[in-house]
């Protein structure tokens, strides 16, 4: 299917934040799914006026960077915003405001929109960024999975109808315009434009494999220091990058329910996932573990679980073991990996014996371990 043409109206002041939204995109545009576009792509010799109206005037997705200096604007205003809210209100193109930072919009034009991240939490005031760019991404993945269900589903267009043979009056008039050649000028220009569309895909793709070059990066920078606060070795640069390279390109954005009771101390871990758009739910306990696996609409690809936690263990060796042991009770559960902390070899084997013995897919005690543990089972889910 034809990707979704996203349109990215921002104040220059936020910039950067844009820039790392569209490097939270770029899983989308390398699967083809969505053809982003801002200001920056114009090139030397373009009107940027007339290139901004185009493009906005021809995008299925208009995201609208939402600050005090979007707001604040005078052009934003008068053309790309009343643009945007006219398209949408013609039902021509969808327009999603994104909450940068904190700002009132009670009276904006587009405050009775649906907007991101959940619950309208600016972008900037989560303590994980990349947590919030997951979900304005989550986000943005359904919207353009809505649009071009929308396509699917729309009727066919009229086929064209045969022509009438011309009539002996109008014979003349009509071979003249079949035969009339294209303006000179019109070709030149087609041409051009033809060979300036191919120059910017080809900039746009070099992009994309930049900014998955940098998520990459980053995944493997969170795995270290994530290797350091736990004490362990640190994970090889290269097993990392191939991890992540293996994770990115699943078909689908996985979920991941991590049960514990201090999840602030896998906060490094998390961010690992967050940079390759894994979305983690967390839990503290195992009732509110069963709770949100019984609730959750969406479901969850893989439970990550530790192995301790103060609750009543109903005769089990552990908590972990108790929310295993209640989920093997259920006739379809996600594959549950537990995170540790036995690093003594003999007390290590005989934790990891009885949880595969109980049903668990494995147990890892470092970033290392655990991250090849989840590529496996993300991919075989």
């Amino acid at each position: 299917m034809e990707p979704v043409d996203l349109f990215y109206s921002y104040a220059h002041e936020d910039e950067p934040l844009r820039d790392e939204l569209d490097g939270h995109l770029a899983l989308l545009r390398r699967k083809g799914v969505i053809r982003p576009w801002h200001d920056r792509g114009i090139v030397p010799g373009q009107k940027w006026g007339e290139e901004i109206d185009t493009r906005l005037g021809t995008a299925d997705l208009i995201l609208l960077l939402v600050s005090k200096d979007f707001l604040d604007s005078d052009y934003i205003w008068s053309k790309e915003l009343t643009t945007a809210m006219r398209r949408a209100e013609r039902g021509e193109a969808s327009v999603v405001p994104v909450l940068l930072r904190a700002v009132d919009i009670e009276d904006a034009p587009f405050a009775h929109l649906q907007g991101l991240p959940t619950d309208l939490r600016p972008v900037t005031s989560w303590p994980n960024r990349d947590e919030a760019w997951t979900d304005v991404a989550k986000g943005i993945r359904r919207t353009v999975e809505s649009i071009q269900k929308g396509w699917a589903s729309a009727p066919p267009p009229p086929a064209p109808s045969a022509p009438s043979a011309p009539q002996p009056s109008d014979f003349g008039t009509a071979t003249a315009t079949a035969a009339a050649p294209p303006d000179e000028a019109t070709a030149v220009t087609g041409a051009a434009r033809g060979i300036r569309d191919v120059q910017l895909d080809s900039m746009q793709e070099a992009r994309t494999d930049a900014l998955v070059q940098r998520m990459c990066a980053g995944f493997a920078n969170a795995l270290s220091v994530a290797a350091r606060m736990r004490g362990v070795a640190d994970i090889d640069s290269a097993e990392a990058q191939d991890m992540a390279a293996a994770l990115i390109d699943m078909p689908e954005q996985k979920r991941v329910l991590w049960v514990d009771n201090k999840p602030e101390g896998n906060r490094h871990e998390i961010a690992a996932l967050a940079k390759l758009q894994i979305e983690v739910v967390t839990a503290h306990s195992t009732e509110d573990a069963l709770a949100r696996l019984d609730s959750d609409t969406e479901g969850f690809d893989l439970v990550l679980s530790d192995w301790d936690r103060p609750e009543a263990l109903d005769g089990t060796a552990s908590a972990g073991l108790k929310l295993l042991r209640a989920l093997a009770m259920r006739p379809r559960r996600p594959p549950v990996i537990f995170y540790h902390g036995e690093f003594d070899a003999v007390q290590r084997e005989r934790r990891r014996d009885t949880l595969l013995r109980a049903g668990a897919f494995g147990e890892a005690v470092t970033p290392g371990e655990l991250l090849a543990l989840v590529r496996t089972a993300l991919q075989s889910a």
